[in-house]
């Protein structure tokens, strides 16, 4: 990946080509810039284009760095987001040799040995989060998947948990869905517009008019969750 370098600021940046691009775009995400075009375009159309956006871009940048999500602490009291509820970290030394994480109404607890030495407590308890959301993101996701799969009528062949930086979900051409984990942090609304959308690419794989209108037809008001993952997707992480 190269990079940017405007006003003394060094932005990354990546440049993607594929036949199936209609027109340039620029996408400010939240570790890079990146701008998609056409196989047919020019470099020194990539360039110019770069060249007379630079303070919009620099503009967006800055904005993005500045909402995004100061690292989470692991301690007593820290607050994360589970289905779109803000829950609180709750911790406990116990006798066992496990750690054990549960969900108790607005708390999260996280029950740690007793004798796990502090210097690997924080690493600990992550390491347990990551795998519990993951877990419930299992459970749920799937559960929603084949409620509108259903609906839908149609039937995928994989599903899929990854995480991904800049990707909510994906579909294939073999029919195989992926969904990002973190989605779970996401309220119960925008899980279902990320799962509605990755099905409607079962009937069209592409973003066609005929396809933003299958997913309206399952979710109206889809273009607020569209546009809630892009102000607040950066928020969706440990």
């Amino acid at each position: 990946m190269t990079t940017l370098t405007i006003n003394n600021y060094s932005i990354p940046y990546e440049e993607r080509r594929s036949s199936r691009y209609r027109r340039i775009t620029l996408s400010i995400l939240e570790d890079r810039v990146r701008i998609s075009a056409p196989v047919n375009v020019s470099l020194k159309q990539l360039n110019d284009l770069l060249a007379s956006k630079q303070e919009w871009i620099l503009k967006h940048w800055l904005a993005k760095q500045a909402a995004l999500k100061p690292p989470a602490k692991y301690i007593d009291g820290e607050h994360f987001s589970y289905r779109g509820n803000r829950i609180e970290l709750k911790l406990k030394r116990h006798t066992g040799k496990m750690i054990r994480v549960s969900l108790e109404e607005q708390q999260l607890f996280v029950d740690l040995p007793q004798d796990l030495p502090q210097q690997e407590v924080e690493l600990n308890i992550k390491a347990a989060l990551i795998s519990w959301y993951k877990a419930q993101a299992r459970k749920f996701l799937k559960e929603r998947l084949d409620r509108y799969a259903k609906q839908m009528q149609v039937s995928y062949k994989n599903f899929r948990l990854k995480y991904q930086k800049t990707s909510w979900g994906s579909c294939s051409s073999k029919g195989n869905i992926n969904l990002n984990w973190r989605i779970i942090m996401a309220p119960d609304k925008g899980i279902d517009y990320i799962i509605i959308h990755e099905l409607a690419h079962l009937t069209y794989l592409n973003h066609s008019k005929q396809f933003w209108q299958r997913v309206e037809d399952y979710m109206e008001d889809y273009t607020v969750w569209k546009l809630w993952f892009k102000t607040n997707g950066q928020k969706l992480r440990l």
